[in-house]
């Protein structure tokens, strides 16, 4: 989702679109404030916000990064179901993910969630116990060379009564790049979706549920201009029954 600045004040700076936020240094660390959104698990889990704050702290080899805040997949789209309100279907999200990044080949991470006060009938669809979802993960991603990467992510729900694991692996080439024309990346892999644990994916090949191939190539028509053709060939995890999917996107980027 872009951004645009609108403002500075001491060191600080704000940003207003679906965000609104502000970010500077405190003690050390790079915090922000508002409604921000995270990047987490490889956009595993969700690709969404959270009102609250983030600190991130540490080097360019190890780095960490704390978030408190609050969540929720409704409220801010303006679906509320009858006889609820933002509240009741707004859970407590407390999170931590350490980054180790010894070289330029390499990088790992590792991090926990833990959403609690979740309303099961509404809130994010999950079959967890005690209204809480505690979720860990693990992953990495491996350059071979300036062109082809390996990146796979690991994810359990300690709390679900089903359906509690996810993954996926990639073999990527190359990488589009919305400022250079002609530039272009493709991929090719497998992912396991389970709907307990995962949220709001950030994937738009395989959905929450699945498991299956997936492959998808980008292009840079113009600068900002991007265009995707993505696959997918698997099965429902509930049903067993067979999934496909062909997705095509044109992306404006401001």
């Amino acid at each position: 989702m872009p951004y645009i600045p609108s403002a500075k004040a001491r060191g600080f700076t704000a940003h207003l679109v679906s965000k609104a936020y502000v970010e500077g240094p405190l003690f050390g660390a790079t915090v922000t404030a508002g409604r921000t959104s995270l990047d987490i698990c490889q956009g595993m889990i969700f690709d969404d916000e959270i009102s609250g704050m983030t600190a991130n702290f540490g080097s360019d080899v190890f780095n960490t990064n704390i978030a408190i805040g609050r969540y929720s997949e409704n409220d801010h789209d303006g679906e509320i179901p009858d006889g609820k309100t933002a509240k009741d279907i707004t859970a407590d999200y407390y999170g931590v993910q350490f980054d180790y990044t010894p070289n330029d080949n390499l990088a790992l991470n590792a991090g926990y969630i833990l959403l609690s006060g979740l309303d099961k009938d509404v809130e994010l669809d999950l079959d967890v116990d005690d209204n809480k979802a505690n979720l860990w993960y693990v992953g990495g991603k491996y350059n071979f060379d300036k062109n082809v990467a390996l990146a796979g992510q690991y994810l359990q729900n300690a709390d679900a009564n089903s359906y509690d694991k996810a993954g996926s692996v990639e073999i990527q080439y190359k990488g589009a790049s919305a400022k250079d024309a002609g530039s272009w990346g493709a991929y090719i892999g497998y992912r396991h979706l389970g709907e307990n644990v995962t949220i709001e994916t950030a994937y738009d090949d395989a959905a929450e549920g699945q498991k299956g191939l997936v492959a998808g190539v980008e292009y840079v028509f113009t600068q900002n201009v991007i265009g995707s053709l993505l696959y997918f060939d698997g099965k429902d995890l509930k049903t067993d029954t067979d999934a496909n999917t062909v997705y095509t996107s044109l992306k404006f980027k401001f």
